[in-house]
């Protein structure tokens, strides 16, 4: 029997088995396209990753886009997979807001044997774009 990478992907991501820092950043996926390499998700970010400004931490913006991009780096793997962060940067293009839902977009850029290359966007639900973020990640079997 094959391995059903789009079954195995929305049980992972939407059965509440997800890790906690993924359940902090309030994940919720939306959509995914494991053959073009691509994953939706909403976040909601708590009041706990607010800053002295009253807006998110950018600690909590990464977490959020590196939670979206890495699911995209990981759904282009065969087989039960995940693509651990090797290096990110993230640019902060506006203050984002938290406890309101946000758009994030994870996209793989290239796929190699031992790297994979990721871009991600967040933004609000209008489509201002708040922060976006490049990332490398180790491909890495969980079979």
């Amino acid at each position: 029997m094959s391995f059903d990478k789009r079954a195995y992907w929305e049980g992972v991501l939407g059965d509440g088995t997800r890790p906690p820092a993924t359940d902090f950043v309030g994940f919720d996926l939306i959509a995914f396209d494991e053959k073009e390499g691509w994953a939706e998700a909403a976040f909601c970010l708590p009041a706990e990753a607010t800053n002295p400004g009253g807006t998110a931490q950018g600690g909590f913006v990464t977490a959020a886009l590196d939670e979206v991009m890495s699911v995209a780096g990981s759904i282009v793997q065969d087989g039960p997979a995940m693509a651990p962060t090797l290096q990110m940067t993230t640019s902060f293009i506006r203050p984002v807001p938290v406890g309101v839902r946000l758009i994030g977009r994870g996209e793989v850029v290239r796929k190699g044997r031992q790297a994979i290359f990721t871009q991600g966007f967040l933004s609000t639900e209008d489509g201002t774009l708040l922060a976006q973020a490049t990332a490398s990640c180790i491909p890495r079997s969980l079979a």
